[in-house]
């Protein structure tokens, strides 16, 4: 958890939690400096309060910072927004002033009322097991310590701290569960209730870091990432038992860049329902801007503000045109004689009969209608190509299509259309490729 020669940046919020952190610290040794986030939602106390650990850290002899901020709520929820900014605040000071990790006073009792919660608000085996004790920089050493022995010490310290009247207000569900429903339960069922709740989230906290790892090399080994998106085999994620279904799906979507929030026990099941036969160009979306698709015999995850609009580029012959909208660079090159040039490995490059070419091309998205009769395989709509090919419904709107006219002369990788296809009556040989 932590080094002999760790740098710690201690969150201090003057309660008595955070109050005997940082004697320990200081007492085991430890070079430390002290953090203070003054939310200022309680007027003079929050202000009594930054002035408190203030005069702490004078007091300890180690560096002080404090910022102000005013806390606007997330959806309402006025508990997240307070842990949002205490990390962000957190983050800069370590940045600047070169802190290896962050220590917060959460302590056994927080971590089994965390528990309760999520598990009344509904949630899975990750959820039950929050409040690692390590967890990236941030280190919590009294995750086995009640809140009963911090009291006990800082008395035995003669050490003061603040109180904070809001964590007694009824109007938050932690303290509703705090000083009602545990002491209630400890006292009709169990009076060792925090101790046996705490074994249990150690128990499950095992049992999850197993399956963590069984997910995260299933994850490694079947799925594909692209710049866009993240996709997997369907038949590899329906024959794995649900749950490592359930993981690897959420794991997917970490992958694709969701941070997961609001993604609910339905949506998930939404995104299973997907692999089910009969669901090929079906999708659901998903919060964060992101969409679920079931392609074929692939479930892609992706953002959804990746989807390319219509474009409609020229490209001169010879010349290049970029398209902002792909990304890509085309280039059209000329050459002069009779002798027809062997068909190219490079897919991404083809040759063309000039003479059945005007000055330029058109490189656009695909537009319903479109025919296509590239040599080696049979003409038809370019949708049923699509289809064909098993190009993903979402990935059509991105592929470049390249006409004379109204002509399709090339759709890459594939190959050229038969009519633009360069014989030996070719005057002018024409190279389409993508760069």
């Amino acid at each position: 958890m932590l080094e002999a020669d760790d740098c710690v940046l201690v969150g201090v919020s003057g309660g008595a939690d955070s109050v005997s952190l940082v004697l320990v610290l200081k007492e085991l040794g430890y070079r430390i400096g002290i953090g203070h986030l003054n939310h200022g939602l309680r007027g003079r106390d929050s202000d009594g309060d930054e002035q408190f650990v203030s005069e702490l850290a004078s007091k300890l002899g180690v560096p002080f910072y404090s910022r102000r901020i005013s806390i606007r709520p997330e959806k309402g929820n006025l508990e997240a927004s307070g842990r949002t900014a205490r990390k962000e605040f957190f983050r800069s000071v370590c940045e600047r002033e070169g802190f290896m990790k962050v220590a917060v006073a959460h302590t056994r009792d927080d971590r089994v009322e965390t528990c309760l919660l999520h598990l009344f608000r509904g949630t899975g085996l990750e959820g039950m097991v929050s409040m690692a004790p390590v967890s990236g920089n941030t280190v919590r050493p009294l995750i086995e310590t009640s809140h009963k022995e911090i009291h006990n010490y800082l008395l035995a310290s003669q050490q003061s701290w603040r109180t904070d009247s809001s964590n007694f207000d009824p109007a938050f569900a932690r303290n509703r569960l705090r000083h009602e429903f545990i002491p209630k339960l400890t006292e009709s069922f169990n009076p060792r209730l925090l101790e046996t709740l705490s074994r249990t989230v150690e128990l499950l906290q095992c049992e999850d870091a197993w399956m963590a790892e069984l997910t995260s090399s299933w994850v490694e080994q079947y799925a594909v990432q692209t710049p866009y998106s993240v996709s997997v085999n369907v038949d590899a994620l329906r024959d794995v038992p649900v749950a490592l279904a359930r993981r690897a799906i959420r794991g997917l979507l970490r992958q694709a860049g969701s941070d997961l929030l609001d993604i609910t026990f339905d949506r998930i099941e939404a995104i299973r329902e997907l692999l089910d036969s009969g669901k090929s160009g079906k999708t659901v979306q998903i919060p964060g801007r992101f969409v679920a698709e079931r392609s074929f015999d692939l479930l892609i995850l992706r953002q959804s503000e990746n989807e390319a609009t219509e474009f409609d580029y020229v490209l001169p012959i010879p010349g290049t045109v970029h398209i902002p909208e792909l990304g890509k660079t085309f280039r059209a090159g000329v050459s002069a004689g009779t002798i027809v040039p062997h068909a190219s490995d490079n897919k991404e490059r083809v040759f063309v009969d000039g003479g059945r070419l005007g000055p330029c091309v058109k490189i656009r998205s695909w537009k319903p209608g479109d025919y296509y009769k590239p040599v080696g395989w049979p003409g038809g709509k370019l949708k049923k190509f699509f289809q064909r090919t098993r190009i993903p419904r979402s990935q059509r709107s991105r592929w470049p299509v390249i006409v004379s006219d109204s002509t399709v002369v090339w759709v890459a990788p594939f190959p050229v259309a038969r009519e633009f296809a360069p014989s030996g009556r070719s005057q002018k040989i024409v190279t389409l490729e993508v760069l």
